[in-house]
This record gives C-alpha cells, sequence and structure tokens, in this order.
C-alpha cells in the first residue's frame, strides 16, 4: 500500500455550543484552553457559540451539520477537522490531535464503552463528505425517528436516535448495536457490523480501511470517584487522560483544563470530597439495609 503525505493539509477545530447561565460561564473557560490548544499546534480554531438554535429540536444536531457544510465549502481536499464538544476538557496539551495518512475518519471508544462521537476527526476527502452528509441524512432521519429499540442492560425500549443523535447515526452506519457490559474493545470487529438492518452502510472492510480508533484516554467520559462508576467498563488511569468529556449530567470540572498530575490528586483525593462522594454513592444502599433489618 503506498501511504501519500499532503504537505498543504491545513488543520482546524470545531466546537459548538449553545449554552446559557452557568454552564456558559464555564464554557468560555473551555473555549480559552481550546484556543491555546490550537494556538500550539498551529490549528484554526473555529467556536459557533452565538445565537445556536437547536436543529430537529436537538443542539447536538448542529455540529455534524455546520461539519458537513465546513467540509464541503471551506476547507481543502484532504485538511484535517477536528470535532469535539463544548462539555470536552482538553487535558494533555503535549499530545496532538492527528489521523493517520491512509484513514479518513478517527475516533474513541470512551470510558463508558460506546462509540463516543464527542471527539472525532475528519480527513476531508470523499470517503468522508459522504459519511458526513449520510450522518445527517433527512431520510435515514425520518426513518430511525420513530424506530424504537432494546437497551440491552436496562431491557427498556427507546428511540436510540432521540438520545443520542448524530451517535445513533454513526452506529446505524457502523450496524454496532446500541450498547454492550464487554468492552467494544474486545468484542468482534470492535462492534462494528454487530447489529445490521437494511440502513447499515459500512462493511467491517470498508470500516478497518478508512476508520481509525483512537485510545480511551482521548475520550473519558466516565472516571473513578467522579462519576456513579457502574458504565466505567474502559477505565482510564487519571495520569492518562488527554480528553476528559463531562457527558449526559455531569457536573463540569475546571481542574482538568490542561492540568498535571499533582493538581488532579490534590482535588480528587481530598478527605472531604472522597467522604461526600461515598456518602452520596452507598447511602441509599445502607439505608435499604437498615429498612430491611427493621422491616420498615
Amino acid at each position: 500500500m503506498i501511504i501519500v503525505k499532503y504537505e498543504s493539509m491545513k488543520k482546524y477545530m470545531l466546537v459548538v455550543a449553545g449554552y446559557s447561565g452557568e454552564k456558559k460561564e464555564i464554557f468560555k473557560k473551555f473555549s480559552e484552553n481550546n484556543s491555546k490548544y490550537c494556538n500550539l499546534h498551529n490549528i484554526e480554531y473555529i467556536e459557533y457559540s452565538k445565537n445556536v438554535t437547536p436543529i430537529r429540536g436537538k443542539y447536538n444536531w448542529v455540529k455534524p451539520f455546520v461539519a458537513n457544510d465546513l467540509l464541503n465549502n471551506k476547507l481543502e481536499e484532504n485538511d484535517l477537522l477536528i470535532c469535539i464538544d463544548a462539555d470536552i476538557a482538553i487535558s494533555k496539551f503535549d499530545t496532538e490531535f492527528e489521523l493517520d495518512q491512509a484513514k479518513s475518519f478517527g475516533y474513541a471508544i470512551d470510558s463508558a464503552n460506546t462509540h463516543n462521537t464527542g471527539f472525532y476527526i475528519i480527513r476531508n476527502n470523499e470517503w468522508s463528505r459522504n459519511m458526513i452528509r449520510l450522518t445527517v441524512d433527512e431520510d435515514r432521519y425520518n426513518h430511525y425517528i420513530k424506530k424504537e429499540s432494546i437497551h440491552e442492560r436496562f431491557k427498556t425500549k427507546s428511540v436510540f436516535w432521540d438520545e443520542l443523535v448524530d451517535q445513533a447515526s454513526w452506529y446505524s452506519l457502523a450496524g454496532i448495536k446500541r450498547h454492550s457490559d464487554i468492552s467494544f474493545w474486545n468484542l468482534e470487529n470492535y462492534g462494528w457490523n454487530s447489529e445490521c438492518d437494511e440502513w447499515t452502510v459500512y462493511s467491517v472492510e470498508e470500516l478497518n480501511d478508512n476508520v481509525q480508533l483512537f485510545d480511551t484516554s482521548f475520550n473519558v467520559t466516565e472516571l473513578s470517584f467522579e462519576t456513579e462508576g457502574s458504565f466505567n467498563i474502559n477505565s482510564v488511569n487519571y495520569a492518562n487522560v488527554i480528553n476528559r468529556h463531562f457527558a449526559g449530567n455531569q457536573n463540569w470540572n475546571t481542574v482538568w483544563l490542561n492540568t498535571n498530575l499533582a493538581k488532579i490528586s490534590i482535588y480528587y483525593f481530598n478527605p472531604i470530597r472522597l467522604f461526600n462522594y461515598f456518602y452520596k454513592k452507598y447511602r441509599p444502599k445502607i439505608i435499604g439495609k437498615f429498612r430491611k433489618i427493621l422491616k420498615i
């Protein structure tokens, strides 16, 4: 295989933020951190944070729609577009966000064991432009937004596309099953083509040819002593976190902005904080046992 190096390639970072109130103020610090990272690595920072309106009733749809526009109307062929969610804190500035020359799209299987699209890199070429077009395709959306599926752990039915939006769109394109309590790293083909239907587009062979999977440290959504922990399937050591992703309803924490291990240790292993964490986590179980003993 001949690998072509693209000497004229430029790099861009896209962040879309539609926050108000406290999160808007915290995002300003995240954005300053993003800008510093981009300046260090010669990346053009593109931020959409003014007058952002939901698409299809969700803010999470805005990022892929903007990415689609950038790939088709601003970026040159083979330029790189780094897309990160606004609730991601870049924690290691000495790690450069790069994509293997032979790949068109890259993302990480996160610590909570999802094929997470909160952080991804796209090389602007025919394959990736078609992929992002399919991600936001209206016909695909109209099909899946009405389709319920079963969550493997909870045994409940709901519309996956309504919950995880563009991430659910990637799952359908690659034929990834909705959830696994076994690490996707340990499943055959990382879970690609584990649950296909008539709308699945990519074969395992095409995914292997075009997609790069980054280490879990690039998208840490679950972390010991911070989140509840039952989804912390692909655990990452504090010292190895590259991007701290405050997915879902987690409290944002600025301690992860371009940080160091000493700073992290002081915060997380503070005795008062640890007591509050364990009290909050185990209090319901303890109360439940007492009620059972006392038959309340």
